[in-house]
């Protein structure tokens, strides 16, 4: 059991499947292998993710996706697979520090699905889950310094920049620099605060 993982901490991914304004958010199952496989080939998602390689195969594809099941079974983190009218338009997940309460993002969106405010529901479907039903304390987000639709969906949905991580990964031989974003349970949520 990793560091990360508490036998106490509940997902609460019975709340799953949930219409969270036009999309429909699910746990990732078996079977989605090829949508995430489709979802990590779209264009400018390997240039926004530094752990996938350039051209991923069905057998990554496949790996990650029992990664990702893995984490939800011991707790440590959970995915969820967006869905707009039956189909998969990206996915959404948190890997959990139950210790310390917190979590870190991770999201794609397939290229038709982008700027159509997709997005945004998933992240605030996410967020609504994680402060509300499991109690995290603090959701954070790393964006590339040039990922300017990543950079604006954290901003418009209420994140607080807190800086640059310095050289954080490397990507292709080069060292890249990340900004850091993040929510706590008690900064406002702007799509709570409407009317």
């Amino acid at each position: 059991m990793s560091a990360f993982t508490d036998p106490t901490g509940d997902l609460r991914l019975e709340s799953f499947p949930v219409l969270y304004n036009n999309i429909l958010l699910r746990q990732l199952s078996e079977k989605d292998v090829g949508d995430i496989h489709r979802l990590l080939c779209a264009p400018g998602v390997y240039e926004g993710l530094a752990s996938i390689p350039r051209s991923p195969d069905r057998a990554f594809a496949q790996a990650r996706t029992e990664k990702m099941l893995e984490s939800m079974a011991d707790r440590s983190g959970f995915q969820l697979m967006a869905e707009f009218e039956g189909e998969v338009i990206g996915t959404i997940g948190i890997g959990i520090n139950w210790r310390h309460r917190h979590g870190g993002l991770g999201y794609h969106l397939d290229e038709p699905a982008r700027g159509r405010g997709f997005a945004s529901s998933m992240l605030r479907g996410i967020l609504d889950h994680g402060f509300d039903a499991i109690g995290l304390h603090r959701i954070w987000a790393e964006s590339w310094i040039d990922n300017h639709a990543s950079i604006r969906l954290l901003e418009r949905n209420g994140f607080m920049y807190e800086g640059i991580r310095r050289q954080a990964y490397l990507k292709e031989d080069q060292y890249l620099d990340t900004q850091m974003w993040a929510m706590t349970a008690t900064d406002p949520r702007p799509w709570k605060e409407k009317i």
